[in-house]
């Protein structure tokens, strides 16, 4: 309890939030805000004075970034938060990754085509799936100003689509400030779920300051 009688609360980043923040390279305020909150090793409590420190911003400002991303439901007030990962990435990906698809079988690779982590492929098809995403990777920037700009579809997701649509192999591109990953993903995706900021948490921690 604090010193008023009211529990703490804490800043908790949402799935949705953890998407927006690593959906595409163009960095804003709210993008640097989300990311600096999952790269950081411990909880961190809530108050306007602090959030404004994370932010770089005046107060004000700062207020209006705070209220935006919640209204948005990226962003959340929560009395217990998530603990970030623990250990190397190399430790916590195989059980995140397990989470991530309704069949349990996920790849994660980065822009060069390295296989960071796998989940319910075996180790040839997963090197071969990281080298596919990173072919994606590739695509998406070379036509990024056509997808992106002109259409203004602003995803950067791709699909294996069997004949009424569905996603057979989805691969959805994220950002960690100049780096570029792959989630290779084979069935229904399951981002909605705090494994998915998990994921993200562990990657920034990793990768954000490089």
């Amino acid at each position: 309890m604090t010193i008023k009688g009211t529990k703490k609360r804490y800043l908790q980043v949402t799935p949705s939030g953890a998407y927006y923040a690593t959906v595409n390279s163009q960095s804003d305020d709210a993008r640097a805000l989300l990311l600096q909150l999952m790269s950081s090793e411990i909880p961190i409590e809530y108050s306007p004075e602090i959030f404004a420190e994370l932010a770089d911003l005046d107060k004000e400002l700062a207020d209006v970034l705070f209220n935006r991303l919640v209204a948005r439901r990226f962003l959340a007030l929560v009395q217990e938060p998530i603990v970030p990962p623990q250990g190397s990435l190399e430790s916590t990906l195989t059980d995140i990754l397990l989470t991530l698809s309704a069949t349990g079988k996920v790849v994660l690779g980065d822009d060069q085509g390295f296989c960071l982590g796998s989940s319910g492929f075996d180790r040839d098809h997963a090197d071969a799936l990281a080298g596919l995403a990173a072919d994606l990777i590739s695509l998406h920037q070379r036509h990024n100003l056509l997808l992106n700009k002109e259409l203004q579809l602003m995803g950067e997701s791709w699909g294996l689509l069997d004949p009424v649509g569905s996603s057979m192999l989805g691969t959805w591109i994220i950002h960690i400030g100049s780096q570029a990953f792959a989630i290779v993903i084979q069935g229904q995706p399951n981002l909605n779920q705090h494994q998915f900021v998990e994921l993200i948490s562990a990657l920034a921690s990793r990768y954000l300051d490089q």
